[in-house]
């Protein structure tokens, strides 16, 4: 698209724009909705326009970075920014406990909702939902504590950026990332061996539930929810929740791809693996510093060095910047139950549940069955009933985007499913083809910000 023909494409769209919406647009955010609506397998937006995305916060962060260098390990209690004045940071920040039980056992799930000081009229809130091993951090501040995407998002739309459960822990981890366990209740320790019993009972139905009840709490009106990576299971189910018709059928994903019910994604997971080849139900899955120096690391990243091996530039931003309040661990149903009930897993990942919660979970209380009856949830995800789906990823996230060959790519294959499915909508792939990771969210967190804007101004459009 030449220069002509861009200038061209972004004044239709403002003519054609609902006028309050058009006016919050830059040029670029334009042309990304103008791409939107052409019937195409999926739509690459150039380096240069992606560069262009955006806005500023009004005090470059600043604010808030003071706050984080001074907390230990950068681990800032985010009840800390409530005190901020929101004309200096662009939106008013208020932090979220809910307590809410499944299973027979309390747990607590957390969120940091922004609200701008001067809003877009009309939009709903932006909830976004961190992967595995993961939280709010990694949206709201990049490691470096300058500002990450939601804040950029906070200068137009409401965001809830949420912390699933276990996550999040006020302090956050001094262990190492393989001796770490889960902070399910904020207000004080439990037990190894209760750890192991909610382990074996973390499905995603229990997330679910806990991210409904959390936005029940903190979000007025209707929302759209941006799950990431392992979170992208969330906006399907959500979609058969109470809470479906807030959500009116619009998907936005970013780095990730369907639910797991989708044939293209079992696809990629493959048939091969049991429930033998993952560590016990009961455990938890650490997360090493080396897992961060392939796939999750390119260029953009705010640590990167030229003269450092991808090994170094990954062992400061792992293990100096973020060490104590990054999580760094997953618990192995996450991941199990993410692959689908595949055969040869179901049957024996049911064994094991059912074998810790009968032998363990009975001093707990814990409903086992209850639990046995949520295990795959995500496989009973609605595949239909959508008005309108947009998943986002970039050139450099090889686990959901294939430059050289899009065709392959995991993100295009869901999005090619999804119109099987939902013939009537739109279901739209949008790439951003720069050297950006699955983790452009701290890489390019203006740009993105813009990028994910347009997105959700594409969706609300008859």
């Amino acid at each position: 698209m030449n220069n002509f023909t861009k200038i061209i494409t972004v004044l239709i769209y403002i003519l054609t724009c609902p006028s309050v919406f058009a006016q919050q647009l830059g040029k670029s955010e334009s042309l990304i909705v103008n791409m939107l609506d052409e019937d195409k397998a999926f739509h690459s937006v150039d380096q240069d326009v992606f560069e262009n995305l955006g806005w500023d916060v009004p005090d470059q962060g600043r604010a808030v970075k003071a706050i984080a260098d001074k907390a230990p390990g950068n681990a800032f209690d985010p009840r800390t920014l409530e005190a901020l004045d929101p004309k200096t940071i662009g939106y008013k920040p208020t932090w979220h406990e809910v307590r809410y039980q499944k299973y027979g056992l309390d747990w607590d799930i957390t969120g940091l909702h922004l609200m701008p000081e001067n809003p877009v009229r009309g939009l709903p809130t932006m909830v976004i939902v961190h992967g595995g091993a993961n939280n709010f951090y990694n949206f709201f501040v990049n490691p470096l504590n300058e500002p990450g995407v939601g804040q950029y998002l906070a200068q137009k739309i409401p965001v809830l950026l949420v912390s699933i459960p276990g996550n999040y822990r006020h302090g956050g981890w001094l262990e190492a990332p393989s001796e770490r366990e889960m902070g399910y209740l904020l207000d004080g320790d439990m037990s190894s061996d209760e750890i192991k019993v909610r382990n074996a009972a973390y499905t995603f139905q229990l997330v679910m539930d806990g991210v409904v009840e959390l936005i029940e709490e903190a979000v007025d009106g209707d929302f759209v929810l941006v799950g990431h990576s392992t979170g992208g299971e969330l906006p399907y189910m959500l979609h058969g929740s109470r809470l479906k018709d807030r959500m009116h059928g619009r998907i936005l994903g970013w780095a990730t791809g369907g639910t797991s019910h989708l044939t293209s994604m079992q696809d990629r997971w493959g048939y091969t693996r049991t429930a033998a080849d993952y560590p016990p139900v009961d455990e938890v899955r650490g997360r090493p510093t080396s897992d961060y120096s392939g796939a999750y690391m390119g260029p953009l990243n705010p640590v990167w060095d030229d003269s450092k091996s991808p090994e170094e530039v990954a062992q400061r931003w792992m293990d100096e910047l973020v060490f104590q309040r990054r999580p760094r661990i997953k618990q192995v149903l996450q991941d199990v139950e993410r692959r689908g009930a595949t055969p040869g897993m179901r049957e024996g990942v049911i064994k094991q549940v059912h074998s810790v919660l009968e032998n363990e979970g009975s001093r707990y209380n814990v409903d086992v069955d209850a639990v046995l009856a949520d295990l795959f949830a995500p496989m009973r995800a609605p595949l239909t009933g959508y008005s309108k789906i947009v998943l986002t990823a970039a050139e450099m996230d090889t686990g959901h985007w294939t430059k050289d060959n899009p065709e392959a790519s995991s993100t295009y294959q869901v999005v090619q499913e999804l119109r099987v499915y939902n013939p009537d909508i739109q279901v739209e792939a949008l790439m951003f083809d720069l050297p950006m990771t699955h983790q452009g969210h701290i890489e390019r967190p203006r740009q993105l910000a813009g990028g994910l804007f347009a997105s959700l101004i594409w969706l609300l459009k008859e």
